[in-house]
């Protein structure tokens, strides 16, 4: 009966969601402070409904039951029980309820936040509105299309398994929090739009702010687990490879970092109140692209959940309405403003000019991921947009950008920049003589273009640090607030720099190993020892030891494997990786090519841990600003 009263809690949720987003529309007549009290908890009742359902479709995974279709198709009695909850969202049906699920719960915490006032209920009401309408389209979608409840009969005794790429650790939280942040983007969205038809001024910025930093929390998490998924799994050695998917979760983090910096110019200088808004529009229209790549069939990707066209042109439909909807919206409620006044070198006018460099890269990578598209539409002409556009493109807005993020930082509120260049001079210079000692001294000239992104690395990861340091004497206050900045900056200056070296000094060998056979890869010696037989608790594998020597020195032994899972899936590879903070050694396992010779993949790439420390410690300074700051907020 589980899947019964799934189907029953998902109708009940459509009816709350609807009513939800009937009670923002003031057909119903009723008095503000009962309105209010209505639509909170129809709100909860959709919540509380959505929660069920995915309770009663966890409860098939975890008894078995194959008459559920979706159950059938991606669990099997001996799949580990974490992989079977993990399965919930492991194809297109459930994947969808988890994003509905979580769209709920980012409108109860809207509903319970104290973040309004009296003068803002209605702006409360509005965006509780239109997340519900939201919620009703998607709950639509599911139901009529996409429904994870369909039973079959006759029901197989086995089902067919959870696709062996996603039983894995971080492939099993990854989904959901990186659908926490694009679905997260959901209520700026609303909460602009609700400012634009009710309040019509800047004081949503405020509120919307806390939400922004949520969500692009949510996506800095989730794009960076998936990278390091993609990295051990996938079996060589790639940690971004442009996937249209992979820049599809790009996209809104992008956006999502701008709007958070032109939110604070709103809220504490009620300036960029239009542009604010149009980023929270594009921002959620981006992820509700995301969801369109994914679902659609339109690409083939090891992300792709389905490949039915007509869900997506549903996903499509979906995606015009509101974003087309909310785009008319911003365009009939946008006042002719007086022109602004502002000194190139204000602060202000630079966080202007950092989130237009974070809109073009955007940008550029929406043409290069969605141009195949349209071209196959078009003349069925298909093409592939690989990583030499996107590595070429991205350089335009980035290299500038690295450049003014550091500058903005000792820039002033409504300041002329007569004394910036005293405070930056030294530290460029500082920066210049780092960059290129690292560079020259300690890794060995590549490019000039490798020089500068070293460079510009340390650029940033200096100016993040330095209000903190030079806040050591001041008043406790000042020191903390200057903390999520400097996190966040000195996180994205760590990635950079990891991402510039370990591109330019990587080195990488495919070759073939012998048992006690070794190859020289940089200053290390890789050494086949042995290849032995394991079996886990739905698959079998050969691993291999590789022993691994610098100098004639053994640093460490890896353990590649090669898995066959029970359900006749190709194999599947398991990386072997030596690492620190300065290096990582690679071994993927082969193929067994006779006679005791297998084909192997190497890899030395120096600094690469940055790239996933640098997300790491951006992620501190959100939860830094989030929930360290309270005592500290009126000041801040």
């Amino acid at each position: 009966m589980a899947p019964e009263f799934g189907q029953l809690f998902l109708i009940s949720a459509l009816a709350a969601s609807l009513m939800q987003f009937l009670l923002g529309l003031n057909i119903i007549p009723l008095n503000q402070a009962n309105r209010e009290l209505l639509i909170t908890r129809f709100t909860s009742i959709h919540s509380l409904a959505v929660f069920l359902a995915m309770l009663c479709l966890s409860y098939s995974f975890l008894i078995d039951d194959f008459s559920v279709l979706y159950v059938a198709l991606n669990s099997h009695t001996n799949l580990p029980v974490p992989y079977k909850v993990a399965a919930l969202w492991g194809a297109h049906e459930g994947s969808l309820l988890l994003w509905i699920f979580l769209l709920s719960l980012w409108g109860a915490s809207l509903a319970y936040s104290q973040k309004f006032f009296d003068q803002t209920i209605v702006l409360k009401i509005k965006s509780l509105s239109i997340l519900g309408l939201v919620s009703f389209g998607f709950i639509l979608f599911i139901i009529y299309t996409s429904n994870p409840f369909e039973r079959i009969y006759p029901f197989p005794e086995q089902g067919r398994d959870l696709n062996p790429l996603l039983q894995d650790p971080a492939l099993a939280v990854h989904p959901p929090i990186l659908y926490a942040g694009y679905v997260g983007l959901a209520v700026p969205f609303a909460l602009a739009l609700a400012s634009l038809i009710s309040i019509k001024d800047y004081r949503w910025a405020g509120i919307a702010r806390i939400w922004a930093i949520n969500s692009w929390l949510f996506l800095t998490g989730g794009i960076a687990l998936g990278s390091w998924w993609a990295y051990y799994e996938l079996g060589w050695g790639g940690w971004w490879f442009w996937d249209p998917v992979e820049n599809a979760s790009l996209m809104p983090w992008l956006v999502a970092t701008a709007l958070v910096h032109s939110l604070i110019v709103t809220e504490k200088k009620q300036l960029f109140n239009g542009f604010s808004a149009l980023l929270a529009i594009i921002a959620f229209s981006l992820s509700l692209l995301g969801t369109f790549l994914v679902r659609s069939g339109v690409i083939i990707s090891v992300h792709s959940f389905a490949s039915d066209p007509e869900r997506g042109l549903f996903i499509l439909m979906l995606i015009g309405f509101f974003t087309g909807g909310a785009l008319i919206i911003y365009a009939l409620n946008q006042k002719q403003s007086k022109p602004l006044n502002l000194n190139l070198l204000s602060r202000e006018s630079l966080l202007l000019l950092n989130n237009v460099f974070l809109c073009s890269a955007a940008g550029l990578i929406m043409i290069g991921t969605l141009y195949p598209l349209v071209l196959e539409l078009i003349n069925s002409e298909k093409i592939s947009v690989g990583p030499p556009y996107f590595n070429f493109v991205i350089l335009f807005p980035f290299i500038p950008l690295m450049l003014f993020i550091g500058v903005a930082v000792f820039s002033s509120w409504g300041g002329t920049g007569k004394k910036l260049f005293v405070n930056i001079n030294r530290l460029a210079l500082l920066s210049i003589v780092f960059g290129l000692t690292i560079a020259y001294l300690i890794l060995g000239y590549e490019t000039p273009l490798t020089t500068l992104g070293i460079i510009l690395a340390i650029w940033t990861i200096f100016t993040g640090a330095m209000p903190v340091i030079k806040s050591l004497r001041s008043p406790t206050h000042q020191l903390v607030k200057n903390f999520p900045m400097a996190l966040a900056h000195i996180g994205l200056g760590l990635t950079v720099l990891g991402i510039t070296v370990t591109s330019s000094y990587g080195i990488t060998f495919d070759d073939t190993l012998g048992f006690g056979q070794s190859k020289q890869v940089g200053s290390y010696e890789f050494k086949l020892i042995t290849i032995e037989d394991r079996t886990g608790p739905n698959f079998k594998a050969r691993v291999a030891t590789v022993d691994i020597f610098s100098d004639n020195v053994k640093v460490g032994s890896v353990f590649p494997e090669k898995r066959i899972y029970d359900s006749a899936s190709p194999s599947m590879t398991e990386a072997g990786i030596d690492s620190n903070l300065f290096r990582d050694l690679f071994v993927a396992l082969g193929e067994d090519l006779g006679g005791g010779i297998w084909s192997m993949h190497l890899q030395y790439k120096p600094l690469l841990r940055l790239i996933w420390l640098g997300p790491f410690i951006m992620m501190l300074g959100g939860l830094f600003r989030l929930f360290l700051l309270k005592p500290f907020s009126r000041e801040i």
